[in-house]
């Protein structure tokens, strides 16, 4: 496994490196069909790992700085992998999904691992460009991913921050899919707000509800009872950051009960 871990590590920091210099896409592209072609294979040892490589290619960013300039693979290199790898991430990962129970894919499978790694792609994008380019497949990305927040694997993590990650760019430029689908995302995110083991996936549930409730808050209502529920819970959390988010959310809430009233 671990083999299979650095080889990934390796593949993936020589084709950043190619993404990173400009003029060597032919060669770029043969290392990310390399990494796709591990999605294909049946029981490859590199799959579960493929998400590593492209977490290498293109580093998490949770601060609101974001990765470094040295690590970060510039833009066109970014539009030019969603619109060459994108599309094969999404096939293997919702042939996947269809056939999984409830949608959710074992970890360690090509389905869970194309998942993954389309999720990371899609965080590392500029926010107009998956809000808009990429609007479709953000949505089925963030729909799914939710599903895997009631998941602790220390390798679905990474997963559940950069869905909530997602979701929050959405809901704060109130895109359209956010209302339609609000079923499907008021609930495991406020399930999660108050019970994940992880503060920072707690921070972001309840960051894309405060977003959610400043932007579509009647279409919440019918919702209001689990969520305030899960918000008082929350405003008693152990991290500091997560009480203080939770009341701003609380606040956020009753205000616009109020102007709703009136």
């Amino acid at each position: 496994a671990e083999e299979a871990r650095g080889a990934a590590r390796c593949w993936a920091a020589a084709g950043g490196a190619l993404l990173r210099r400009g003029g060597f896409t032919a060669a770029a592209d043969k290392f990310m069909k390399a990494l796709l072609s591990a999605l294909e294979e049946r029981d490859a040892p590199l799959t579960p790992f493929v998400p590593v490589a492209f977490q290498v290619m293109m580093p998490p960013s949770f601060e609101s700085g974001g990765t470094d300039v040295a690590t970060k693979l510039p833009p066109l290199a970014l539009q030019q992998l969603s619109r060459t790898v994108l599309p094969s991430l999404l096939t293997v990962a919702k042939a996947a999904a269809s056939s999984a129970p409830s949608g959710v894919c074992p970890s360690g499978s090509a389905g869970k691992a194309a998942l993954e790694s389309a999720v990371t792609l899609l965080a590392a994008l500029p926010t107009e460009v998956s809000c808009a380019d990429c609007q479709e497949e953000m949505r089925w990305c963030t729909l799914t991913g939710l599903r895997y927040l009631k998941e602790d694997a220390p390798d679905g993590r990474i997963l559940a921050t950069q869905v909530l990650q997602l979701l929050v760019r959405a809901a704060r430029r109130g895109t359209a899919w956010v209302e339609d689908d609000l079923a499907s995302v008021v609930q495991p995110i406020v399930a999660a707000c108050a019970t994940h083991p992880v503060p920072l996936v707690r921070l972001g549930c309840l960051q894309a509800l405060k977003s959610m409730t400043e932007k579509s808050q009647g279409h919440m209502l019918s919702f209001k009872r689990p969520i305030e529920q899960a918000l008082r819970k929350s405003v008693e959390d152990k991290k500091r950051e997560v009480r203080l988010l939770a009341v701003a959310c609380l606040n956020s809430w009753h205000c616009g009960l109020t102007a709703e009233r009136v």
